[in-house]
């Protein structure tokens, strides 16, 4: 059997697609990223290529969407879908586009499996469907969107849910959180990600303009792939949203601050005041561990940093 994933070349999606791979399972990636795979630096994604097939999608395309899925629909246990603008600074820049892909890709990946009759979906969503609530938040907890990102996660759930409802499909719903690790070089991403995990790259004297006074759920990326895999691979779930991640809630600066001891020198990371984005933390992972047997090897944040440390000198 083979497993389709959209976004299959971000970060989450390229270590969910790496760990099918290495179960022998047979890998279909769609990502507009394909064309340029051999330039990406994945090196784990390498070590599986022979049971990886890629394929440049974009998920607003609906045509090339129904064909692509059309082509595999056969050999197929089911989709993850990952594509996804992830929050941050320029995400309100191009609001329409960035709420299309969100928004709109997501329906039409769930209506392309209703179509071809694909009924198994698992969706990347986020604990930002959870907004400012305090933590810890609890999958039981209203909806409450904070920004453009949140909503256009919220609205992810909502069409899975009633997609499920209505036609019997089995959409399920993987809220992920902040996520670091190999895979992602800091160098680029944001400025508030470069000052707490770039000198691992060897950067210096980043200074953001925010993002000190917040404490947050920071998730290795292997704990959330598999946390992914947990609930794609259950036979059946008696829930449809499950929060992924590694439920240990910490402070950016302390995150700095572990990364100068790691290193053994200071390297000029300056935290401006206040939040990076408006969230509560950590997300309860209750309901992962009961129902998906899931547990995050990575829970102390200075070991995932020693893992991301040797994948970055590696990959140097």
């Amino acid at each position: 059997m083979a497993v389709l994933i959209t976004g299959g070349l971000g970060h989450v999606g390229s270590w969910v697609a790496t760990l099918l791979a290495r179960q022998g399972k047979k890998v279909i990636i769609c990502d507009m990223a394909a064309p340029h795979v051999d330039r990406m630096g994945l090196d784990y994604l390498e070590e599986v290529r022979d049971n990886v097939h890629f394929e440049a999608v974009d998920v607003l395309d609906t045509h090339t969407l129904f064909e692509t899925f059309l082509r595999y629909r056969d050999e197929l246990e089911g989709v993850i879908h990952g594509v996804s603008v992830i929050a941050g600074p320029s995400f309100q820049t191009r609001p329409f586009k960035h709420l299309s892909i969100n928004a709109m890709g997501t329906l039409n990946v769930y209506e392309t499996c209703r179509l071809l009759g694909i009924d198994k979906v698992v969706n990347m969503s986020s604990g930002a469907v959870y907004g400012d609530a305090a933590g810890p938040q609890v999958e039981t907890m209203p909806y409450k969107a904070t920004d453009l990102y949140g909503a256009t996660k919220i609205s992810g759930e909502l069409y899975g849910d009633q997609y499920t409802a209505t036609y019997g499909m089995d959409i399920r719903q993987a809220r992920l959180f902040f996520v670091y690790g190999p895979g992602k070089r800091p160098s680029h991403m944001h400025a508030v990600y470069q000052a707490m995990f770039g000198p691992l790259e060897g950067l210096r004297d980043v200074h953001p303009d925010n993002g000190r006074d917040q404490t947050t759920d920071w998730t290795h990326v292997e704990d959330t792939a598999r946390g992914i895999l947990a609930l794609f691979d259950a036979d059946s779930v008696p829930h449809r949203h499950y929060n992924i991640s590694c439920g240990v809630p910490i402070a950016h600066q302390d995150i700095v601050d572990s990364v100068t001891e790691l290193l053994g020198h200071d390297s000029g990371m300056r935290l401006g005041p206040g939040p990076f984005v408006v969230r509560g933390s950590p997300l309860d992972i209750t309901r992962a561990r009961t129902d998906l047997g899931f547990e995050p090897r990575f829970t102390d944040i200075r070991e995932g940093l020693e893992d991301y440390h040797r994948w970055l000198k590696k990959n140097a």
